[in-house]
């Protein structure tokens, strides 16, 4: 019933970055069933339940629905398919809360334009457990009620395909089975498509799922049942579980067949013989009554039937919004929301103001405002980045496609801060933004932050060094945190290591005390005075952020320009956590993961010869980016390779799994004392293998509780450093070669022969298996000719380059200068503000305190209003229009969520204009009414308040702007209502789904 083909999606933001959603994808729905489409956010799944609902458009591709086709449909006939055939569920329900829950269901009935079946709605209420509910209305129902509303709309037309984005996202786990409870059995009879998150789910009820990643199918499975296999008359086996019948009596040749079973077993093994523990393993592994296996096989499409359709039964039913509805919903706004209705007014008369405050912008000067500002702050230091630019082209089959900028952040390293110092003054210091939390269970109120947003480092005699109560840290283990991070501590309640809580009497108390942040024990040696707080914010230590999210984020704003939020860690300390959270290496933007090749190692020791193991698809990179200091050297030899830790440990476990089978395999009255020996050494390697993979290492506290924290870089190279060390006394020399060979992953197969290459070192990933670990640095020109070989295979690539030449070892990725508001630091301030080019390195400071953002911001509104003010040339009745028709355009952005509703139900444009006409020029009455008034109050108001708060006149309005608004708005009253709403009714309905 349901196909696509070829479906491609691109959006295109503003800066004319293009996001491709959906890339080429083609599937054909069976008529019946529950298929999940799973990804993560981003992936394009949203986007492919939004066109193939006909709420958006695909950029190129088609729709197929009953054999007709997306590419001769108008918006009309999308609208009308919806309406005829899809059912929709969204997560956040999407009822209109004007209406009972009779009416919501019936308005499906009455698009088609059929009468209200009062008899068939109660069957549907009683299907969904709601019988009695008709007349209620939706504020008084539940999350889980309103979601089985929107089912039962969905159902009442007889809908065969009911399309469902995240429709558990807004409900608990209880809620959300019940609901995939009567999914699952609606599809028993129609195609169910379902959007989520939740892999567990879909496993459990899909009968298909779909899984897309950067708008391409990444899988696409189908769920399946695979029998079990006699191993022999009383031994069964299916998959990685053996199954001995009931009341069998084993001979020794089925044992040995157990026995060879359990030997090849990678993990804990374990025979449960109960009945009850048997029923609970066979529901957990999906193991069905008749003894098969549930799983998801690979979907085979040809075998979705295909089937003719007669044009009565691909015939599409126009929608007819019922008169009485638009006009309910069109003025509900004005007759049950007058607050709504007052601000509606109120924005709409900000729009007429702004013509005459565009007037007054000649007279403001951006420079004063932002030194007179800064001179006037409470400031002791200033934040500052510097940012570099990476160009970025993008290639379709060797042709470029298109190229953007994106940006990346500076690290700065100790010996650019001297530099910087000598600029700057001796106060600079640098920080490294992380995100940490004290371990503390914190109240509800929003003036106690507990997390650390930045760490840094104080060299010798710096000033601040002078207000710390305590000392400076010396050792990697412990902590300088600031005045007001003390505070948080003893207003809250601060929890040890072992979960106990700790008494506190002052500030002072804290000193001593070691805190587990991020997994990591610190103990407290100093506090740092870090100046006090304004008072305007003591509002905020009883209340919480839905009450003053304005203040809240201003107050939080101010914490991170300040010191409040700081944590002083000595070099070590610094280095550590700045690996952690990935400032210790710079240039890896310079990455490009379409670069694929296979490695395998080959001959690892002299004992063993030829293909040792395959570690399949690779990424290939330059070893220049890792820098000297980026891996450990294990051969001197420029022309080698450096690989991730985890995969030369996989290569030797491999090797010793090989042998310890072939041991392990013989019988035991063949086994001699050599053989346990050699055993027992491959079990020691293995352990020490294990040891070096574990992204955490496991210790033992004083009550015999294992503690798991982070490995720090050191650590990790001492533990693999060990395990070679092992690994020789086990096998002999070892030889750590590889194989390499770029590959083309689209037809699967090697671009070149395999080239053997010496592994020079290994570098440490900050997680042992991610697609970091899978990176293989090769030397700088076999990447080169590598790429240039690989890129005539694949159908896009990018290329990236920049003139930037990041530093390797850079710890820090934002400055701190000490601001002393003289002329001097001002001026150099406002250069580097007023400052938007990039230098010949392609990098360029800018200011990252939040007060130089509020003037940015003021400069960017007048910078937008200076070039509205150009078209006022265009004509005095165009502009009045156009700003009259903004008035309009406030009033239906409040119908926002009823348009999405009627769009995604099925109603049409035409039906979207009857809404709106009715309540367009009642607004407009009220706002020409008063629109004269309401913009001279509001211009003064503007004019004293805002040019108070940034020490600067920023308009001056007079007796011209005030006759020209009453012009605006008597020509605008008269001609200017049809053009907003006509454009409100003419939107694509994906534009009202995602205002919801």
């Amino acid at each position: 019933m349901l196909e696509v083909k070829n479906l491609t999606k691109i959006y295109q933001s503003k800066n004319g970055v293009q996001t491709r959603a959906l890339d080429g994808v083609t599937l054909r729905f069976p008529e019946r069933g529950m298929v999940f489409l799973l990804g993560k956010s981003g992936s394009g799944k949203s986007t492919l339940l939004n066109v193939c609902g006909g709420l958006d458009d695909p950029t190129s591709g088609e729709i197929v629905v009953k054999g007709r086709s997306s590419k001769k449909f108008s918006q009309s006939d999308f609208d009308s398919y919806r309406n005829t055939y899809v059912g929709f569920i969204f997560q956040e329900y999407n009822i209109l809360n004007e209406f009972t829950v009779e009416e919501n269901i019936a308005l499906a009935l009455e698009l088609q334009g059929k009468p209200k079946d009062k008899k068939a709605i109660a069957d549907l209420l009683e299907q969904v457990d709601l019988k009695g509910f008709a007349k209620r209305k939706p504020n008084t129902l539940s999350g889980g009620q309103k979601q089985r509303i929107a089912i039962a709309r969905a159902l009442v037309k007889s809908p065969e395909i009911i399309m469902a984005d995240e429709p558990t996202g807004a409900l608990d786990s209880a809620t959300g089975k019940q609901v995939f409870d009567t999914l699952k059995k609606l599809s028993e009879d129609k195609l169910v498509i379902v959007v989520s998150h939740d892999r567990e789910f879909a496993e459990l009820y899909a009968d298909r799922i779909i899984e897309l990643k950067d708008g391409k199918i990444l899988t696409d499975v189908t769920k399946t049942e695979h029998k079990q296999q006699p191993l022999s008359e009383n031994i069964d086996v299916i998959g990685d579980v053996l199954c001995v019948k009931r009341g069998a009596n084993l001979d020794d040749a089925e044992f040995a067949k157990i026995r060879e079973f359990l030997g090849k077993a990678e993990g804990d093994v374990i025979i449960a013989g109960g009945e009850r523990d048997v029923t609970n393993f066979k529901k957990v592994s999906r193991i069905t009554e008749n003894g098969a296996k549930e799983v998801f096989d690979s979907t085979d499409e040809s075998r979705v039937p295909v089937r003719e359709y007669t044009k009565e039964e691909s015939r599409f039913i126009r929608s007819k919004l019922p008169l009485k509805h638009a006009a309910r919903i069109g003025v509900s706004g004005l007759k049950t929301k007058p607050v709504r209705l007052f601000f509606t007014i109120l924005l709409c008369l900000i729009a007429f103001t702004l013509f005459g405050l565009l007037s007054t912008l000649s007279f403001y000067d951006s420079a004063a405002t932002f030194k007179q500002t800064l001179r006037d702050s409470d400031a002791e230091y200033i934040t500052v980045a510097e940012q570099y630019k990476i160009h970025v082209k993008s290639y379709q089959n060797g042709e470029l496609e298109y190229e953007y900028d994106m940006f990346s952040m500076v690290q700065f390293s100790e010996e650019a801060l001297t530099q910087l110092r000598a600029k700057y003054g001796e106060g600079v210091f640098g920080a490294a933004q992380v995100r940490m939390q004290l371990p503390v269970r914190s109240t509800s109120s929003s003036y106690w932050i507990a997390e650390i947003d930045s760490i840094a480092y104080l060299p010798e005699g710096h000033a601040l060094r002078s207000r710390i109560n305590g000392q400076y840290p010396t050792a990697k283990d412990e902590i300088c945190i600031s005045s007001y991070m003390a505070q948080v501590i003893c207003e809250s309640t601060l929890v040890d290591e072992t979960g106990k809580t700790v008494e506190l009497g002052s500030t002072q108390d804290v000193l001593g005390k070691t805190l587990s942040i991020n997994g990591t024990k610190y103990k407290v040696v100093g506090i740092l005075d870090s100046g006090a707080i304004d008072p305007k914010y003591e509002v905020l230590k009883n209340d919480d952020t839905t009450k003053n999210g304005s203040l809240v984020y201003t107050y939080q704003q101010e914490l991170s320009d300040g010191l409040h939020l700081l944590a002083f860690l000595s070099t070590d300390g610094v280095q550590e956590l700045s690996r952690q959270f990935g400032y210790a290496y710079g240039g890896k933007e310079a990455m490009n993961y379409d670069r694929r090749g296979q490695l395998f190692f080959e001959g690892t020791t002299d004992e063993k010869e030829g293909d040792m193991m395959q570690h399949g698809n690779a990424y290939y990179a330059p070893v220049s980016l890792l820098g000297e200091n980026g891996y450990i050297p294990l051969a001197d030899n420029a022309d080698g390779i450096v690989v991730s830790v985890s995969r030369v440990c996989d290569a030797l476990r491999n090797e010793l799994w090989a042998e310890q089978m072939e041991i392990e395999n013989l019988p035991y009255e063949e086994r001699t004392e050599t053989h346990e020996a050699r055993l027992a050494a491959l079990y020691d390697l293995s352990n020490q293998i294990e040891i070096v993979t574990r992204d955490q290492k496991e210790t033992l506290d004083g009550e015999g509780n294992f503690i798991y924290t982070p490995y720090t870089a050191e650590e990790r190279e001492a533990a693999f450093k060990a395990m070679l060390t092992k690994a020789e006394q086990v096998f002999g020399d070892i030889t750590l070669e590889a194989n390499f060979a770029p590959y083309d992953e689209r037809n699967q197969m090697r671009l070149d022969a395999p080239e053997k290459y010496v592994v020079r070192g290994v570098f440490i990933p900050e997680q042992i298996y991610s697609s970091e670990a899978e990176v293989v640095y090769l030397p700088d020109a076999k990447v080169d000719a590598f790429w240039a070989l690989q890129k005539q295979s694949l159908e896009w690539y990018e290329e990236t380059s920049t003139a930037y030449k990041g530093e390797t070892n850079g710890l820090y990725n934002k400055l701190y200068l000490p601001f002393d508001r003289s002329d001097a630091m001002v001026n150099t301030l406002w250069e580097m503000y007023e400052n938007e080019t990039y230098d010949e390195n392609d990098a360029r400071f800018y200011i990252m305190d939040s007060r130089v953002q509020e003037i940015a911001m003021v400069d960017s509104v007048v910078e937008t209003l200076s070039k509205v003010f150009l078209y006022v040339g265009l004509g005095f009745a165009l502009f009045a229009i156009l700003l009259f028709s903004n008035f309009i355009s406030v009033s239906i952005s409040q119908k926002r969520k009823e348009i999405g509703i009627l769009r995604a139900v099925g109603a049409r444009s035409l039906d979207v204009f009857k809404i709106f006409f009715a309540e367009s020029f009642t607004i407009a009455a009220i706002c020409t009414a008063l629109s004269v008034i309401a913009c001279t109050v509001l211009c003064r108001v503007l004019n004293t308040s805002i040019g108070a708060s940034i020490g600067a006149s920023l308009f001056v309005f007079g007796f011209g702007s005030i006759a020209i608004l009453i012009g605006i708005a008597i020509l605008t009253a008269i001609i200017a209502t049809f053009l907003p709403v006509w454009n409100a009714a003419k939107k694509k309905p994906v534009e009202s789904i995602r205002a919801l």
